[in-house]
């Protein structure tokens, strides 16, 4: 596997504003108050089209908490006429009957809804404010009745580590359509929080490995943690919508302000939209996106290891830690055997090459083929057909937002 030779930011998150009605410990963006200088609404509507234009296919509109944001339903229903994917990220406490229809008629087609606990009073506490967690619930389900396809976002620390199990179940029963699990990375106000151990990290992940097959057609995937790849190839299984660092080669974050970093959690400028050339000349020309779309910079364990085009390590959790963005990720206890891969050639036949390419999202079709690739070679197979790729993607439910995965 290699990275791909073009970049373009397939999925773009856009911290919209910085206003927040939850004053979570754990926020990167430290959201409170709205900021001083936030794009305007002329700015925000050119910048989709900058979206467009550099080959963006997926937009998650966020914060803060943006249904704040007054304008927020003209920039979906915008980035939906030019054929992008809409999703939002909400705490879902703003989330009632009415946003949810407005929701579908700007073209939204997921929401993402933060549960950090299936103890309310828990979620409550964490989440910092006052019944919180009933109206994520009441907004999970009202979403859904909307025919919103939902994520479940959990942020897994010390505290609700033993919970995962019965919060996967929850979003399960719940109907959602993936359950995302975010591990701490130590930035904005988590500076000041304990991070989980690279021990308890692996041993997460591995759980995450073993139950995806069981909750199917929901999947379960692990966020800044692109070991989550490796785990699930050393145990076998395919772990195709997971793994491997998008943060500056296909994915990007663009704070309130027009600041474009490689992502949420790395506070590291490459430029801002503002600038001369807007969005394209930052994409196309910033140093920092150039050095991480460059695999034989990465130092440490993460430059040593074999399987660094599957995993690459997370970028943003080594800025946290060292203050370099291509340092060996502390999060990860794999010690690299110096062996390279043994990497046979396979082919698609013209069936299965088809099929392949009517999975609608480009970035998450080249994960998807990697995915199947890295399957066949595992098991001797130099031929792709259509049977091989059904095996290949057993256990992995549907494509983004209810339609079929390669079907």
């Amino acid at each position: 596997m290699s990275a791909p030779a073009v970049f373009r930011p397939s999925l773009v998150s856009w911290n919209l504003t910085r206003m927040c009605n939850l004053r979570c410990p754990h926020c990167y963006l430290s959201a409170g108050k709205k900021g001083g200088d936030e794009l305007s609404t002329g700015e925000c509507l050119a910048l989709l089209d900058e979206m467009r234009d550099l080959g963006t296919e997926m937009v998650i509109l966020t914060g803060g908490e943006p249904l704040l944001r007054k304008d927020v339903y003209d920039l979906a229903r915008r980035a939906a006429e030019l054929g992008l994917w809409v999703v939002m990220g909400t705490n879902g406490v703003l989330l009632d009957e009415r946003v949810a229809r407005t929701m579908v008629d700007c073209g939204v087609k997921g929401v993402g809804i933060s549960i950090d606990s299936i103890d309310p009073q828990k979620h409550d506490r964490f989440r910092g404010g006052p019944d919180s967690w009933r109206y994520s619930v009441r907004a999970l389900e009202i979403a859904k009745a909307h025919g919103l396809e939902v994520l479940v976002q959990t942020t897994v620390m010390d505290w609700n580590r033993d919970e995962l199990p019965q919060l996967i179940d929850f979003a399960r029963r719940k109907g959602a359509w993936s359950f995302n699990l975010y591990f701490l990375v130590q930035t904005g106000r988590g500076q000041r929080l304990n991070d989980l151990d690279a021990a308890a990290t692996e041993t997460i992940l591995g759980q995450l490995v073993e139950v995806q097959e069981r909750m199917r057609p929901m999947l379960v995937r692990a966020k800044c943690a692109p070991h989550f790849k490796r785990i699930a190839y050393q145990r076998g299984a395919q772990g195709l919508e997971s793994g491997g660092c998008m943060a500056g080669t296909q994915y990007c974050r663009i704070t309130p302000e027009g600041d474009v970093t490689p992502c949420p959690y790395m506070d590291v400028k490459a430029g801002n939209v503002r600038q001369a050339g807007g969005f394209a000349a930052v994409w196309k020309a910033s140093p920092v996106l150039a050095e991480l779309r460059d695999l034989g910079r990465l130092t440490g364990r993460c430059g040593a290891c074999e399987l660094k085009e599957m995993c690459g390590g997370c970028r943003c959790r080594a800025q946290a830690a060292f203050g370099d963005y291509l340092a060996e990720d502390p999060a990860c206890t794999y010690q690299p055997t110096g062996e390279p891969l043994a990497v046979g050639e396979v082919r698609w036949d013209a069936a299965a090459r088809a099929r392949l390419e009517r999975i609608p999202i480009a970035f998450i079709r080249r994960k998807v083929e990697q995915g199947i690739e890295a399957y066949a070679r595992r098991r001797g197979l130099s031929v792709i057909d259509e049977a091989v790729m059904e095996a290949g993607l057993q256990g992995h439910g549907r494509g983004p937002f209810g339609r079929p995965s390669a079907s």
